[in-house]
């Protein structure tokens, strides 16, 4: 039988009590300074004034933040007076206007440009990206990965912001409007193989790109999905890791996916509505241990 001594045992309790702590610090929400559509400038925390904050994270082309937005309109809207901070920051921009976006959304929050710079401090992993913010800058709130609704993370998000206002919290509704349906698209006739380029000039091209990827290039933040042997397998990984990037919906209209392997590389292609290659999603990863090396949504390849 083990025994400490009392000198011995509380060392060993406070120990276990730092570490607990340590392991149970929140976030910190890492500052920043953007600029409004009107040119005017917006830091964090200092803009905050040591109260709750809220920012929604979001690019004009994802479905799945308008159909999240009406809800934080509202969140603006019945927690302006108590003192929280909402501002939803525009990220990951292709060639949309998100001035021109929110005034066709009826949306009036306030609005700052040009986030791109925020997605590595804030570990940005999907749109829309929302989180709640206590007054002293700790994340306590982040939306989950698959939240059931829009309407569950208003709910979340409301029930933490009264936690932190506490005597000042806001009544909760006792009903909330349907998802926004801008967030649904019209579907369109699925694009087939023979929608994709011919075998000979796909692979030519394939090749021709996996010659211009450099030996020690990675895609940071992304974790190795383990070896991939066959295409399908490679075609399956692309398709995660897009939804994961860029949403599914997004991904859904790169339909159909073309795989090739050179040596220890994959390289897999979505089927760009122009019907260019190279001007849908690209995906090069490693066969070894499925390494992402390169991840690009085409526009600038």
């Amino acid at each position: 039988m083990i025994r400490l001594c009392a000198r011995g045992f509380a060392a060993l309790m406070l120990a276990l009590g730092a570490s607990q702590l340590a392991m149970a610090e929140p976030t910190r929400a890492p500052a920043w300074t953007l600029k409004t559509p009107t040119g005017e400038t917006v830091s964090y925390p200092a803009d905050a004034h040591g109260q709750p904050t809220v920012l929604l994270f979001w690019p004009s082309w994802c479905p799945f933040s308008r159909a999240l937005q009406p809800y934080v309109q509202d969140i603006w809207q019945d927690y302006r007076d108590a003192g929280v901070n909402v501002w939803t920051i525009n990220i990951k921009e292709r060639d949309g206007d998100p001035v021109q976006a929110m005034k066709d959304r009826g949306l009036s929050f306030p609005l700052l440009l040009n986030g791109d710079p925020l997605i590595r401090s804030y570990e940005i992993t999907r749109t829309p990206w929302f989180v709640v913010i206590d007054g002293q800058q700790n994340i306590v709130y982040t939306r989950p990965p698959n939240p059931p609704t829009p309407i569950d993370v208003a709910k979340a998000a409301r029930q933490a912001l009264n936690k932190l206002l506490g005597d000042k919290a806001v009544p909760l509704p006792t009903s909330y409007p349907k998802p926004y349906d801008l967030h649904l698209r019209k579907p369109r006739p699925p694009r087939t193989a023979a929608d994709a380029a011919p075998a000979a000039e796909w692979q030519a091209w394939a090749g021709h790109y996996l010659e211009q990827v450099q030996p020690d290039e990675r895609v940071e933040g992304q974790v190795p999905r383990g070896a991939i042997d066959t295409g399908k397998a490679a075609l399956r990984t692309a398709r995660e890791v897009w939804t994961e990037t860029y949403g599914k919906d997004e991904t859904f209209e790169q339909a159909p996916f073309l795989a090739f392997r050179r040596d220890n590389l994959w390289v897999v292609s979505g089927t760009a509505v122009s019907g260019k290659l190279g001007q849908g999603y690209v995906l090069v990863i490693t066969a070894d241990t499925g390494t992402v090396v390169r991840l690009s949504d085409g526009a600038n390849d």
